[in-house]
């Protein structure tokens, strides 16, 4: 994950905001006051959690995301502002990389494990693994596009590939792709197992896991953590549903590898699998960078009941604090925005999609809100009797709900848990008081104040693989400025707020205030600097100036189409949610909401948009 996705993660746009406009005031779903960057009377300044972004209704007419407020506030630059806010969230921005530092070797180890793995899986002794594949519904495209391979049960031919392609043993053994048993023979790390590729959120391959397929304990093995490789932090699938997941705002948990790739088949990019644990600090850590709302998929057969409770008490305390790092306890509300889909009747997934796609979609909609779900789950195990061996998981529900911003939400769990206890409400809050009294349960608090099969035909790999971009047009277009004289000339045509990624702003912003490449980059430092010698070397499709000109311009266009339909919404919540009365406001809303309009218009029919 970007460390500017980190920081996001961890922090609230309205926490930091509060510090710098203490009379922020909470209206209805979002806050308003009066804009601390010109004068005026009537509040024009909104702050919109959900999106994690800000925008002046007034004469500044201007907004962003939490790293262009406090650059505008502070009158610093993106690199200040990154360092500020990295302090605050308590994330470590590494040193910058020297350009002449090679990849980690393990790395190369894992792209030859995989094509290995996938030779193996069309070659004869492979049919058993391509049988289980072609049950499971696993297509060319499923097996190119997500890696799926076959590892021989000799146990011996993977060794034997690699060191003839020229890898040292003791490199293979730190990638995991072998070990060393007890008698100190080298051999496979997975044997006689069918192969899915384990990517991180750049799309590198960091490990594999293997499934048996004679029935043979433990159903799956992973690659053992190695220097890329830790199951603790990385999700199945994030490098190809991270944009679906920040384009939706919703990402879906599920369980299985089968799950993940048949959901993308069908048109549901935002799923990921945990990776066999309860989700860690990490895992949550990547999904809410993108996601408002998570929703975990679990198996509901009587024998995974007593794990995935546990694994729900895992997640709830994770998220809100309790046991967790400094970071996560200042982040209030995030509770509310996870919720659990149950999939009865011994389904998974898989089978779920491919029966009715459209049922999926309905499925997870709806999520049960997990606090909700939990509060059920420990009433049918007999865990809230109003007894006192349970009053440890009485406090711990009071803890969560404590810790949600959502009064509204807190006053339903509060009734009901005191009604799965079979006490009174004013029974129960007396008691709790006693035992954690910084609850003020539905009142607000000090400090807080929201809601919180076959042989790929030659060339189908390289045509079926694709490695999604973090944001394509805006690192497209930063690199034609990178890369060529011409474009660089005419940087000054581009609008760093058109940029949503902070990183891409700031290198747009360098480039526009340096003049050369070479200034920028000495300016540049961290991960700004890694960043910018990345898009530098990109490799871009032939074209002629000509050519590279029409690109650019086309850049710029989609990138205000963006901006533009961005402020649409923004003006929709706006005109929405006002206070009644505030007629000057809604009038200044409303002007704006035209405007954009007008622009919109203007740019689809052909003409220049105004700034």
């Amino acid at each position: 994950m970007a460390v500017t996705d980190d920081i996001k993660a961890r922090v609230d746009i309205v926490d930091v905001v509060s510090q710098y406009v203490p009379e922020l005031k909470k209206s209805g779903r979002n806050f308003t006051a009066r804009c601390p960057f010109h004068q005026e009377r009537t509040p024009s300044f909104v702050v919109f959690p959900d999106r994690q972004s800000w925008r002046c209704f007034g004469a500044c007419a201007v907004g962003g995301d939490v790293f262009s407020f406090v650059m505008k506030a502070d009158g610093v630059a993106f690199p200040q502002a990154m360092r500020s806010l990295a302090e605050r969230a308590g994330v470590v921005i590494p040193e910058r990389r020297r350009a002449d530092t090679p990849r980690n070797p393990i790395f190369d180890v894992n792209e030859a494990a995989l094509r290995f793995f996938r030779d193996e899986l069309t070659a004869d002794r492979g049919a058993l693994a391509r049988s289980y594949a072609e049950r499971r519904h696993l297509g060319l495209e499923a097996i190119v596009t997500f890696g799926i391979g076959y590892a021989p049960s000799s146990g011996g031919e993977l060794l034997k590939r690699l060191g003839e392609a020229g890898f040292a043993e003791e490199l293979l053994l730190a990638a995991g792709v072998v070990i060393r048993g007890q008698n100190g023979e080298v051999r496979d790390m997975l044997r006689g197992r069918l192969v899915f590729t384990l990517r991180n959120a750049d799309g590198e391959v960091v490990g594999f896991a293997g499934r048996s397929l004679d029935g043979t304990d433990p159903k799956y093995i992973n690659t053992p953590q190695t220097a890329v490789f830790d199951k603790g932090r990385m999700l199945y699938g994030f490098d190809r549903a991270k944009d679906a997941i920040a384009r939706e705002g919703v990402a879906v948990v599920v369980e299985g590898y089968t799950d993940v790739i048949t959901a993308h088949e069908h048109g549901y990019a935002n799923v990921v699998a945990s990776m066999g644990t309860a989700l860690t600090d990490e895992q949550v850590a990547l999904l809410r960078a993108r996601a408002h709302r998570i929703v975990l998929a679990l198996d509901a057969d009587a024998a995974g009941q007593e794990a995935m409770r546990r694994r729900l008490w895992a997640v709830a305390e994770s998220v809100t604090g309790s046991g967790a790092p400094a970071w996560a306890r200042e982040r209030s509300g995030d509770l509310s925005r996870w919720g659990v889909v149950t999939l009865q009747g011994g389904k998974d997934p898989d089978e779920i999609i491919r029966a009715d796609p459209g049922s999926w979609k309905t499925l997870v909609a709806e999520p049960t809100p997990i606090l909700d779900y939990l509060i059920e789950a420990e009433s049918a195990r007999g865990g809230l009797t109003a007894e006192e061996a349970n009053a440890p998981t009485v406090q711990r529900f009071w803890r969560l709900i404590a810790e949600l911003s959502d009064w509204a939400a807190q006053d339903r769990l509060v009734q009901r848990l005191a009604d799965r206890l079979g006490v009174g409400r004013t029974t129960l809050e007396a008691a709790m008081g006693r035992m954690a009294s910084r609850a003020q349960i539905g009142r607000p608090q000090a400090g807080r104040g929201r809601a919180r099969g076959r042989e790929a035909p030659e060339g189908a790999v390289e045509s079926v693989l694709r490695t999604a971009g973090r944001e394509p047009v805006e690192e497209h277009a930063l690199a034609l400025a990178l890369q060529y004289p011409e474009i660089l000339a005419r940087v000054g045509e581009a609008q760093a707020d058109r940029f949503v990624r902070p990183d891409n702003r700031a290198i747009l912003s360098a480039l526009q205030e340096a003049g050369t490449i070479e200034v920028a980059h000495a300016q540049a430092d961290g991960p700004m600097a890694e960043h910018l010698d990345q898009l530098s070397r990109r490799v871009l499709p032939p074209a002629d100036p000509k050519q590279r000109a029409a690109e650019w311009t086309e850049c710029l266009r989609r990138l205000e189409e963006r901006y533009l339909r961005d402020l649409k919404e923004q003006e929709t919540i706006a005109l929405t949610e006002q206070a009644p009365g505030d007629e000057e406001y809604r009038e200044a809303v409303s002007r704006q909401a035209l405007d954009t309009n007008e622009r919109l218009r203007d740019l689809f029919t052909g003409e220049t948009a105004k700034p």
